[in-house]
């Protein structure tokens, strides 16, 4: 079965330009089912027309030459999604794995102190 966390997403309308507005109404934490999240839209109790998104792969493309270079991990909730499209951002494109080496060290050393 896929992990990831699922958004609930209520449609809201559309803008000037006629491209649907999804808003998000909830977070589920890594790990959920579709089932966990059917089940919080219920409990939401509001009448409309929702999507469920499940997200758990991120794909950082990055030209490398003629070619792309693809790192994938994976978003564990919004808030590490959130993070890595900022390390995105911060690195115009540039990815930085001297960088995510230090970070996944400093994680592993922290796990073996446990």
């Amino acid at each position: 079965m896929s992990q990831g966390y699922y958004t609930i997403e209520h449609w809201t309308g559309k803008d000037g330009d006629g491209r649907a507005i999804w808003t998000a109404v909830a977070h589920l934490p890594f790990g959920r089912t579709q089932t966990q999240a059917e089940d919080a839209l219920q409990k939401l109790g509001k009448p409309g027309f929702y999507r469920l998104v499940q997200t758990q792969r991120v794909i950082w493309a990055e030209k490398m030459g003629a070619k792309f270079h693809l790192r994938r991990s994976h978003a564990g909730s919004p808030a590490s999604l959130e993070e890595q499209r900022k390390i995105f951002e911060r690195c115009d494109g540039k990815y930085p794995a001297e960088e995510i080496r230090a970070a996944r060290l400093r994680q592993k050393n922290k796990r073996r102190q446990k």
